[in-house]
């Protein structure tokens, strides 16, 4: 089944569904006759009760399909893949504690929600070697049409997840695209999942963050399970947000595209190390590249994306929507050389930090990017950022606000936006990372004219290159909430500071500090609008607001309010 007609919007049709019980949820058993139940889904072979606690997911979308995602085992952390498989059993103790298959579901997909007229109908195999998990790349669907999925086992269906496979390579049609970031789980609540599971979407992008590492007080109390030190430990972390039945919901509704900053193994790592103390001993147990290991591995089994055969680690790739978007998802994470000046935690004027040479990409992804942006024809060249480009000075001196931004490799922006400000039209950057929401005009240096700078060698830029929107963090600590290692609040000390950033960096068009939520990017011929959604994120039940819509026309790097 396609969406509804444009006339009756995607919310209206979601909560007509809910009146049906909740379509989205429906397990094939609810049928008067359940779809499949020879062939590929039924016999011998499946797994036995099969529990799909941490739900479904669709993930990198394309054309013709997309990665389908799901985890044989219950909700919650500290624990793994259960079921059995004939008189076996598919996992006991640790998931990972031994290798190999673990045994077989059916996959169903279709265009129509109550699954039936499938268009295919699969084994697919459970890794007990990776946490019980399943990954399967469905082929040969239709562009831009929607499709409905269900995992099944003996005596135990998932629950039926959606998404949209990418328009075609000749469609114009407007792109809408959910981003959200850093969403510390004991820090607030996930209505802003739930809002977002009920938005009009080509595909939702989580900027970063997924999960975090470490482990603070907050609205769900205190976990045990702080810098995790094993493979099973990290595979809890995910595990465990995705209690969140709001999290569930977003990936039933949605395809899925993930890229990770830090906190999905350590707080500021680069590729040699991290910079930030060791905080506790059990910080410092595991040593930095087991941990790191572990850290991909875990994120790789949990999130719905494929690997690169011949670049096991590699994240960063494009996607092409139609001729309205091309999407790059870079990886500022894995590549980069260390932040400058010890990445001082206190805002410092840091000569160092545009030196000749140091990257954040790598040399390789850094071309990749640039031949990408300056040879695509799409109308729109869209960049899934994990950290801010455009500058950010806070004192007349030229102080900058942090060395683990773009701000600490301004050499390396500087080459970048100087090749957008004279090749790429049309570029916008949707950013995470910062917990707080901002945008900006980005110029070929990362700094507007009237920028101060001081000792460092970027000085205000004379070009246009784009523009960037930095979505606020979902429940993680933002500067009201007293910042990264607070909890008190400091709303009044945000709305000052927000007043002084925008006076220090003229190219910052939209400064908020104080919210959290999800955003909204709109492109079409015309133009791109970004939408700032906002919700409480210490009630469960909030409301959402849009409490910032900006534009920008195509062929200007310029922001302007709705």
């Amino acid at each position: 089944m396609s969406f509804p007609p444009t006339n009756v919007s995607r919310r209206a049709f979601l909560a007509g569904l809910s009146v049906l019980g909740g379509a989205t949820l429906l397990p094939a058993a609810a049928n008067a006759t359940p779809v499949l139940r020879q062939a590929p889904d039924g016999g011998a072979g499946l797994i036995r009760n099969p529990e799909f606690g941490n739900g479904v997911m669709a993930g990198v979308p394309r054309t013709d399909g997309a990665t389908l995602w799901t985890r044989v085992g219950a909700a919650g952390g500290t624990g793994s893949a259960t079921g059995s498989l004939g008189t076996g059993s598919l996992g006991s103790g640790s998931a990972g504690s031994s290798g190999g298959a673990g045994g077989g579901l059916a996959l169903v997909v279709s265009k129509r929600e109550d699954l039936s007229s499938p268009v295919l109908a699969e084994r697919v195999q459970v890794r007990e070697d990776a946490d019980g998990t399943v990954h399967f790349d469905v082929n040969g669907l239709a562009p831009g049409e929607t499709y409905y999925y269900q995992f099944r086992g003996n005596g135990g269906e998932s629950s039926v997840g959606r998404f949209r496979t990418l328009r075609p390579a000749d469609s114009n049609e407007p792109v809408r695209i959910g981003w959200f970031t850093c969403q510390g789980f004991e820090e607030g609540y996930y209505a802003a999942h739930r809002h977002l599971a009920a938005e009009d979407l080509d595909f939702v992008v989580c900027l970063g963050d997924y999960v975090y590492e470490f482990t603070k007080p907050g609205v769900r109390g205190v976990t045990t399970n702080p810098f995790p030190q094993t493979i099973d430990a990290m595979r809890d972390k995910y595990r465990q947000y995705r209690t969140d039945a709001n999290l569930r919901q977003m990936h039933s509704q949605h395809a899925f595209i993930p890229i990770w900053d830090d906190h999905e193994f350590r707080n500021n790592y680069s590729k040699d190390g991290w910079t930030f103390p060791v905080v506790s001993d059990i910080d410092g147990a595991v040593g930095f590249q087991q941990k790191k290991q572990w850290a991909w591995q875990s994120w790789f089994e949990h999130m719905p994306v494929p690997r690169f055969a011949n670049d096991p680690t590699r994240t960063y790739r494009s996607l092409r929507v139609g001729k309205t978007v091309e999407l790059f998802a870079p990886d500022t994470r894995q590549y980069r050389d260390r932040q400058a000046c010890g990445d001082s935690l206190d805002h410092i004027v840091c000569a160092e930090a545009d030196a000749a040479g140091r990257t954040m990409l790598g040399a390789t992804q850094k071309q990749w990017l640039l031949d990408g942006m300056t040879r695509s024809d799409a109308r729109w060249k869209v960049v899934a950022n994990a950290n801010m480009m455009m500058g950010m000075v806070v004192a007349d001196n030229g102080t900058r606000a942090y060395m683990d931004t773009w701000d600490g490799y301004g050499a390396e922006r500087a080459e970048i936006l100087s090749a957008a400000a004279q090749s790429v039209e049309n570029l916008v950057l949707v950013t995470g990372d910062d917990h707080d929401g901002w945008a900006g005009e980005l110029w070929d240096t990362g700094f507007a004219p009237g920028t101060p700078s001081g000792a460092q060698a970027n000085a205000p830029g004379t070009r246009r290159a784009g523009v960037e929107f930095v979505v606020p963090s979902v429940t993680s600590a933002n500067t009201a909430d007293g910042g990264y290692t607070s909890s008190s609040d400091n709303t009044g000390g945000a709305r000052a500071e927000e007043i002084n950033r925008r006076d220090k960096n003229p190219h910052v068009k939209h400064a908020d500090m104080v919210s959290h939520g999800y955003g909204v990017l709109e492109v079409d011929a015309s133009e791109a609008r970004f939408q700032f959604r906002t919700v409480d994120k210490l009630n469960p039940n909030s409301g959402v607001e849009t409490t910032k819509a900006l534009r920008t026309p195509a062929g200007q790097s310029v922001i302007e309010t709705l």
